[in-house]
């Protein structure tokens, strides 16, 4: 399964990224999702409140279950790639991700 998303990098620059996809937590001392992917040196960071983060978490989980090709995409929300242990801050985030079909 992958994931494509529009990140902000260290310059404030948006960038396209599509990366293996393996999973999502809360971190809940800084008050934002990470999205674990295969790259070992970075992390992608949202902020969010953590009910936003429930609400993605189910939106990841019908994405998933939902017919379609193995590609999921972010298509509302700022992410951050911050390099691994990283945390960046931004303006809390209300995500929206779904399946992409052809």
């Amino acid at each position: 399964m992958y994931i494509s998303m529009h990140c902000v990098n260290a310059n404030n620059t948006t960038q396209d990224e599509i990366c293996k996809f393996y999973g999502i937590h809360y971190d809940n001392m800084y008050r934002s999702c990470v999205i674990s992917t295969n790259h070992q040196h970075h992390d992608f960071v949202i902020s969010m409140t953590e009910e936003d983060f429930n609400d993605l978490y189910k939106q990841v989980i019908t994405a998933l279950a939902s017919p379609g090709g193995q590609i999921i995409e972010m298509t509302k929300g700022k992410v951050f790639r911050c390099r691994k242990n990283e945390i960046r801050h931004g303006e809390n985030q209300k995500c929206e991700i779904r399946r992409v079909t052809l």
